[in-house]
């Protein structure tokens, strides 16, 4: 296990991190977020979520405007226009799998909301109830991943676009019916047309670090190929960017909680703890 290294952020606050893998991920530990943190944690912890892609707490007890208030150091909340959310809190959105779903939310590599013409900054998510075993979250790292391709192609992927859209996520036509047969409340209020275009190449707006900005989740084809000749070069990507050496694995325990940057990782909720229920609050970060 990586050992821990001690950091101290400005001002009286200080916590320790300890790194996940090389590549991506980081726990930050001996921090209470229930507490008043002065803003220098705050500063810290902003770098190094640029710095890691993800951040994981453990053992956070926050009522849910703690929570909000928490999210609102790192950024704009978003509305939620496609969860359930908790009572009085319309930015906390609910990811719920029942015990007898087929399905789960999210249980393919994305990045959240790269469909809008903004795409979400970031996102935190905290566990309130998880099942006796599995529902990990795999991340893996666009920006580590990018840098490791030869260079000609560097310089080709930088010339593109792609196309984003959000029905992509559920063009396996068995996947989509199982999913609205479980949640029929939402498929009349999904806004499921939105798409847009972003280059396939973006420098990191707080450190500058190029990252390859293509999912599997959303991404259609490259902007003016068409969808076949696409898929060729976009799967050679996707392989690259899965090699475990740029991924990181996150065991959820209750009251744990991660934000990660979505300009410079993927996520994957895995999908394998059926009959048994698995309860998550999101916020969505611009």
């Amino acid at each position: 296990m990586t050992a821990d290294i001690p950091t101290q952020a400005t001002g009286k606050a200080a916590f320790r991190i300890a790194p996940l893998t090389t590549h991506v991920g980081a726990e930050l530990l001996d921090i209470d977020l229930a507490q008043d943190q002065p803003e220098g944690t705050f500063e810290e912890m902003r770098r190094l979520l640029a710095h890691y892609g993800v951040l994981f707490f453990r053992d956070q007890q926050l009522t849910v405007e703690q929570y909000v208030a928490l999210g609102r150091r790192f950024g704009t909340l978003e509305g939620n226009d496609t969860l359930e959310h908790v009572e009085g809190a319309p930015q906390v959105g609910l990811l719920i799998k029942e015990r007898d779903h087929v399905t789960s939310i999210g249980d393919m590599w994305h990045t959240d909301h790269s469909y809008m013409a903004s795409p979400a900054k970031a996102t935190m998510l905290r566990a309130i109830e998880v099942p006796p075993h599995g529902g990990d979250t795999l991340f893996t790292h666009i920006g580590h991943s990018f840098a490791t391709l030869p260079e000609g192609l560097k310089a080709t992927l930088r010339t593109l676009g792609a196309l984003h859209s959000r029905t992509h996520l559920i063009k396996d036509g068995k996947y989509a019916a199982q999913y609205f047969k479980e949640r029929p409340s939402k498929t009349a209020t999904d806004k499921l047309g939105a798409t847009a275009v972003h280059p396939v190449v973006i420098p990191h707006p707080e450190t500058g670090q190029e990252m390859l900005f293509v999912n599997p989740g959303y991404v259609v084809k490259f902007d003016g190929w068409t969808a076949k000749h696409s898929a060729g070069l976009l799967a050679s990507l996707y392989d690259h960017c899965l090699q475990p050496d740029y991924q990181c694995r996150f065991r959820w325990r209750e009251d744990s909680i991660a934000i990660w940057d979505n300009r410079s990782v993927w996520h994957y909720a895995v999908n394998d703890y059926h009959g048994h229920r698995r309860v998550m609050q999101r916020l969505v970060i611009s």
